[in-house]
């Protein structure tokens, strides 16, 4: 890019993305640009700092820390490029709003708000799940997209950015989003407007300045903003805030706590709201993200044999194949990303085309999904989705490890065919189904599973997103045989 000192639209960086209109700088003296991916043809975001080199260090780490975490609720990254005289990362594109401007263009009802930051705390567990901090979180780095999902943008690679403090930011922005101000008790942005605030110059109760909120989430949000009192973690905020939009709307009953007062009767949930008052989006519900990661920590419940013989010395070739207490040790099947292939009855799911070879990559950062449907069943489009999986040989499967970034799904295993994709097929089990399946699911075959050289991985029922969105996403499949 000729003159990167005054950038300006249709000057293309590294022959791929093209500038197309300047939206501001922020606080950093980053320029953000809308741009074109014009090897993709797609929308894109592109962040510019001038000159690159030291100078945008910190931008381009808190850039390669976010593209390794994969979640409905954050932007992805693209890419990341340090060219000397400027850098530049590249980004989602989120057609939309900022929860900042959705603050300033009216008051947001109680459940909308709840709903939005949940999602934020899901996304911000998935960070925290590979170590490190966001650093940014505020109503102006969480976006509102068009496409109903609750997003949250531009992690900043701080060295005093903490866990704790992306926790106290996330009762924050509760906090401005359900007031209109930002407690200047956490760090945050200036710009934002002050939240109101007592004698003493602290914080005033939510329920002090609107009279729509219940007491639990009024209390809960004080505790966030308390440094007296040790935050929960990102996951467990999540999991609270879950619970609390289910009940929302009854400003005066009594919200149930994390840890519920055995002495004092809890009310029966009632089923979640589904209104779309605002465009937010499908966050994890409880806390996934962590959950996910420590499944993908194991292979195979229980201990392996040291001794390669141990498991099958008494065993004939029959016994050898079936399912008892001492089966011969399986081995983990070599799988190359080529030989995945997505089965998808009616071939109009454009997403799920797209990296089926992630469930084998051995990275549980990275991960194939589905689209997001508005109905359960598809959309009424299909009986199911699934991933056909090509052994290379005909195998006697002995365990199939399923790792999913969201819970709920009904999913099993059966006999694959190569000419399934295009076609809803007649299916032959391995495993049987597993209905409401959590995050990480091992299949242990039927008594008579037949030999396969083709496995098929078949979801009848995705997952629940939240806002009658349902998905299928799937991190990591293991397969052993014997």
């Amino acid at each position: 890019m000729a003159g990167v000192a005054t950038p300006s639209i249709g000057d293309l960086l590294a022959d791929r993305y093209s500038l197309a209109a300047h939206i501001n700088d922020d606080s950093s003296g980053r320029q953000v640009w809308r741009g074109m991916d014009v090897l993709l043809n797609r929308p894109v975001t592109v962040v510019l700092r001038i000159p690159g080199g030291d100078a945008a260090e910190e931008m381009l780490a808190a850039a390669v820390a976010a593209s390794r975490v994969n979640h409905p609720n954050i932007v992805g990254v693209y890419d990341a490029v340090d060219q000397g005289d400027c850098a530049y990362v590249v980004r989602e594109w989120v057609e939309g709003q900022s929860l900042r401007d959705a603050i300033s263009a009216t008051a947001l009802e109680v459940v909308d708000v709840v709903e939005i930051v949940q999602c934020v705390a899901a996304a911000v567990a998935a960070v925290h799940a590979t170590g490190v901090a966001h650093g940014n979180i505020h109503p102006g780095t969480v976006l509102l997209s068009t496409d109903d999902r609750a997003v949250l943008a531009d992690p900043r690679a701080d060295a005093t950015a903490t866990q704790v403090g992306d926790v106290r930011a996330l009762g924050a922005t509760l906090y401005c989003a359900l007031t209109g101000g930002w407690p200047r008790t956490v760090p945050g942005p200036v710009s934002l407007p002050d939240g109101p605030v007592d004698a003493g110059g602290d914080p005033l109760p939510v329920s002090q300045v609107r009279d729509d909120v219940p007491e639990r989430l009024d209390t809960l949000v004080s505790e966030l903003l308390s440094a007296q009192i040790a935050p929960p973690s990102a996951a467990d905020l999540s999991t609270e805030l879950s619970r609390l939009a289910r009940i929302a709307d009854d400003s005066t009953g009594a919200l149930a706590l994390v840890t519920p007062d055995p002495d004092r009767p809890q009310p029966p949930l009632p089923p979640r709201s589904m209104r779309k008052r605002l465009l937010v989006g499908a966050g994890a519900l409880v806390g996934l993200a962590i959950a996910g990661l420590i499944a993908a920590m194991v292979l195979i419940p229980g201990e392996q044999p040291t001794d390669p013989g141990e498991t099958a010395q008494n065993q004939t070739g029959e016994e050898a194949g079936q399912e008892d207490d001492t089966p011969a040790e399986p081995t983990r099947l070599e799988l190359s990303p080529d030989r995945i292939t997505v089965v998808d009855p009616d071939d109009g799911d454009d997403s799920a085309r797209q990296n089926p070879g992630f469930v084998v990559d051995g990275d549980g950062g990275t991960a194939w999904k589905t689209s997001v449907y508005k109905q359960v069943d598809w959309g009424g489009f299909k009986e199911g989705m699934g991933l056909l999986i090509d052994l290379g040989e005909e195998h006697e499967v002995a365990t199939v490890n399923l790792r999913m970034s969201v819970s709920g799904t009904t999913v099993g295993v059966y006999v694959g065919d190569p000419g399934m994709p295009g076609t809803t097929p007649e299916l032959t089990v391995i495993a049987e189904a597993q209905d409401d399946a959590g995050e990480s699911v091992t299949f242990t075959p039927v008594t008579d599973a037949p030999a396969t050289r083709y496995l098929l991985v078949w979801c009848s029922v995705p997952a629940e997103l939240g806002f009658e969105q349902y998905q299928w996403t799937v991190t990591e499949i293991e397969v052993f045989a014997r």
